[in-house]
């Protein structure tokens, strides 16, 4: 599953709508409880385990994929 497929799910849009560009900035679905459970599914999906400062940098798809680079997660 890629991370726009987890940012999908959990954020109830489609698919085609999220990009590394997407953000809490500029999706009113990404609020403060659905970055919570943002990071608990990605934390499920590739079976990682982020620190709080990881999560807190997740605002947009593309730090998601960085961080998860980082940890050697492909997709």
């Amino acid at each position: 599953m890629t991370p726009e497929e987890v940012v999908s799910r959990v954020l109830g849009v489609a698919v085609g709508d999220v990009s590394d560009e997407t953000s809490n900035e500029n999706l009113a679905a990404w609020d403060s409880l659905a970055h919570m459970n943002l990071i608990l599914e990605v934390e499920a999906t590739y079976g990682v385990s982020l620190s709080t400062d990881d999560a807190m940098g997740m605002t947009d798809v593309g730090a998601i994929k960085r961080v998860l680079r980082d940890r050697g997660v492909g997709w």
